[in-house]
């Protein structure tokens, strides 16, 4: 990956896929989220929900997210701030992804996933 897809500088992202996929979805999507701030949000928003789903299991083996920019800590946040501290405020009965589904529509089970993905990222963090 990253032969394929270098920064402009010609230096290695810490998260080539993730940075990868965003790049090339852009012009595509570019009539769906004309402001590149937005779409960026969305792309870390969705790598961070794709990745609580796969954290949602009981086999520590199967439960890999997916590693993406969003694991970084100016996306990330601390101190409640930033996107898992947004993600975490929504996780409610009423959160639309609950009410579709998702964690078989249970809160605890989404809650249970959050604090895998936060506790795995502890263990794997990369920084900027």
């Amino acid at each position: 990956m990253h032969d394929m897809h270098r920064s402009g500088n010609g230096a290695k992202f810490f998260y080539p896929q993730s940075n990868w996929l965003k790049d090339t979805l852009r012009e595509p999507f570019r009539l769906v989220e004309p402001s590149d701030v937005a779409y960026r949000e969305a792309c870390a928003r969705f790598e961070f929900l794709a990745s609580l789903i796969a954290m949602d299991t009981d086999n520590d083996f199967l439960s890999y997210p997916w590693a993406g920019e969003f694991f970084i800590d100016s996306t990330w946040g601390y101190d409640n701030n930033g996107l898992a501290a947004v993600i975490e405020a929504k996780l409610t009965d009423t959160w639309p992804l609950l009410r579709a589904g998702a964690f078989g529509g249970e809160l605890l089970r989404a809650q249970k996933a959050l604090t895998a993905l936060t506790e795995w990222r502890g263990k794997h963090d990369r920084t900027w």
